[in-house]
């Protein structure tokens, strides 16, 4: 017999279980009851609806990820090839899942991803610093590579080579 679910970390387990497996579009409140056990009326005490289900169950996912992509970053790394590590390592979580993950990535995911792209370009001493103005900024600039990362991502593009091509163009000396 199966034994009934009834922590909500237990039934996140779940949750997180049903979307990796089958996908993250199908997660819903019956599906997820069944599988723990309970009444699909029990769901509603842990979580007050689906939204609030699936935030908690994005935030898990794209929290070990985050935790993940911290790593990738070593001191003296050049900010491009910090990116190449990056597009692998996401690309080869996304699509070891479902790529209908990058929707559910949400603002504090973005933002996490953004600061260690800052961060690692302010680091990066190759940077030809004369590029960055008033409208060309290291902000800005992380924020569209962020963007084109997730849209190549989308494509199915397995890598960026091209992408980091361009980059290196814009912000090294040749």
């Amino acid at each position: 017999m199966k034994q009934r679910v009834t922590t909500q970390e237990e039934i996140l387990e779940h949750a997180l279980k049903i979307a990796i497996e089958e996908g993250v579009d199908k997660v819903s409140i019956r599906k997820l009851a069944t599988s723990c056990g309970i009444a699909v009326g029990s769901m509603y005490n842990y979580y007050k609806d689906k939204d609030a289900l699936m935030t908690a169950v994005s935030e898990h996912f794209w929290g070990n990820i985050l935790k993940d992509q911290e790593q990738l970053f070593r001191p003296g790394m050049g900010f491009t090839m910090f990116l190449e590590q990056y597009y692998s390592f996401l690309y080869g979580r996304l699509y070891n899942h479902d790529i209908s993950w990058l929707s559910a990535m949400d603002a504090g995911t973005r933002e996490q991803a953004h600061k260690l792209f800052l961060k690692v370009l302010e680091e990066d001493d190759r940077v030809i610093g004369s590029i960055w103005n008033m409208e060309l900024n290291q902000n800005a600039f992380c924020e569209y590579v962020l963007n084109n990362i997730v849209a190549l991502i989308r494509t199915g593009e397995s890598n960026c080579r091209f992408f980091i091509l361009l980059l290196e163009h814009l912000l090294y000396d040749a």
